[in-house]
């Protein structure tokens, strides 16, 4: 299969009301922000609702705008081309021309430091902490001061993830297999103390459509974060 050398906008298959990310180019150090696709015309220009915390959007300003779509990033360049202020605050943009497109493999890693309760099979009341020290869209490393169980072991976990799109936070529940578990030392923030850290490799099992998407989401916006 020939590999698609040109992006149109049609691939991105923007629906209207996708949350989408927008910084200025030209800034020395661009801060992202989040913005709503409002509506467009192909060919002509885009409308997006104006960021609340966004005073230096203004008309002439170029931007570079980023959309996850599925599991690719989506990023494209335009120019304010106005500010509408009355009766509704949106922005009107020009229609991208080139196109860039990222795949969001699933074996793609982020850092996190995200507390995850490894629950009890026979008691669902009883649970321990212990720490996600990574993430992807397929599994995580988890840390712990004691060992969780044995490659090929199942456990329970759950976990919360801040859903940016919605801006809340999501709860995931699922199982997952311990597919290697690794001992190193630790310390604490000050060096004092020095302590054993098993770290397990896990791959999850059956999540729902829903929490796949929240996982993605969170995978890609903390990818973009780095990036910029």
């Amino acid at each position: 299969m020939t590999k698609k050398a040109t992006i149109e906008f049609e691939d991105m298959n923007l629906q209207v009301g996708v949350r989408l990310q927008i910084m200025l180019s030209q800034a020395a150090n661009p801060t992202v922000h989040y913005t709503t696709l409002i509506g467009f015309v192909s060919g002509e220009y885009l409308l997006l609702k104006l960021p609340q915390d966004a005073a230096a959007m203004k008309q002439g300003e170029e931007v570079i705008i980023r959309v996850f779509s599925g599991v690719s990033v989506f990023t494209f360049s335009s120019k304010i081309e106005a500010v509408v202020t009355s009766p509704r605050v949106f922005m009107h943009l020009a229609f991208p021309t080139t196109i860039q497109k990222v795949g969001l493999r699933k074996a793609v890693r982020v850092k996190a430091n995200l507390p995850v309760k490894i629950k009890n099979a026979v008691d669902p009341k009883a649970f321990k902490m212990a720490t996600l020290s990574d993430i992807s869209l397929s599994g995580a490393l988890v840390s712990t001061a004691r060992p969780l169980g044995a490659a090929g072991d199942v456990i329970q976990i759950e976990f919360t993830l801040r859903d940016q799109a919605s801006n809340k936070d999501v709860t995931i529940e699922t199982t997952a297999s311990i597919r290697s578990v690794q001992q190193s030392a630790g310390s604490t923030a000050d060096g004092a103390t020095f302590h054993t850290v098993y770290s397990h490799g896990i791959n999850f099992h059956d999540i729902s459509l829903a929490d796949q998407a929240t996982l993605q989401n969170f995978v890609y916006e903390t990818l973009l974060i780095h990036r910029t």
